[in-house]
């Protein structure tokens, strides 16, 4: 007999693709062609972006019950917003350029990410080309301490509700000294990501196909600098 948290998975997979859908339909309208018109209606279509993870906050709640994980990460702790963010979706790059892009804070922003971004290349160019090198150069990066452009100085996440999937699904369940520096390869780290079943990362696949044609990265910080040199050409 399933426990009644099991038992809710199901619901939250069902919550997430159905979110995942409505975006899917909106962005299956946007004009052929990247104008102003195009901008405009990516930028109602992004409006259901916030749904979606909120929904993927619910399946990673019940997830987490399910697997009676017991998670140590407390507000303000801030160690794994070290980390080169990859694996972003376009939609979520997209939705968060529209949250930042009339800050005080954006000019700064954009340098910011520019700045990780050379780093980035610089130790990956380092690296070679085997299979590894991106591994080993994400490994560097973190060990460099770089914190996120949106990060802010308390140690909370200055875009926390637009914040990407990639972020919201990494935890640890120890002592959060093993976050930060070499002590994340330690034996006693306890870091994971929580995976979406096959059939949603379907239903994403789906949903950033749509925007292809953008060809952004899936880096964030480079995702951001991109969607900035494609649209702030629109912005008012």
């Amino acid at each position: 007999m399933q426990s009644p948290a099991k038992d809710k998975l199901p619901e939250a997979v069902e919550s997430f693709l159905l979110t995942v859908k409505i975006l899917e339909e909106s962005l299956k309208s946007l004009p052929e062609n990247v104008d102003g018109a195009y901008y405009q209606a990516l930028e109602k279509a992004l409006e259901n972006v916030p749904a979606v993870h909120q929904a993927y906050d619910r399946y990673i709640s019940a997830a987490l019950v399910a697997d009676g994980k017991n998670i140590t990460c407390k507000k303000g702790c801030s160690a794994c917003c070290r980390h080169f963010v990859t694996s972003v979706e376009p939609f979520e790059i997209l939705a968060l350029h529209l949250r930042i892009r009339k800050s005080e804070q954006y000019p700064d922003q954009l340098f910011a990410c520019h700045s990780r971004v050379t780093k980035f290349d610089q130790l990956l160019k380092k690296e070679g080309e085997d299979p590894e090198a991106e591994d080993r150069a994400l490994y560097r990066y973190f060990l460099r301490g770089a914190a996120c452009p949106f990060l802010k100085q308390d140690g909370e996440c200055g875009v926390y509700e637009n914040r990407p999937m990639s972020c919201r699904m990494f935890f640890a369940e120890s002592p959060p000294r093993f976050c930060s520096g070499k002590e994340v390869v330690s034996p006693w780290n306890k870091n994971f990501q929580v995976e979406l079943p096959d059939v949603a990362e379907e239903a994403l696949a789906r949903c950033s196909a749509l925007l292809d044609n953008l060809e952004l990265p899936v880096g964030l910080f480079s995702g951001v600098l991109d969607a900035n040199a494609l649209f702030g050409k629109y912005e008012s």
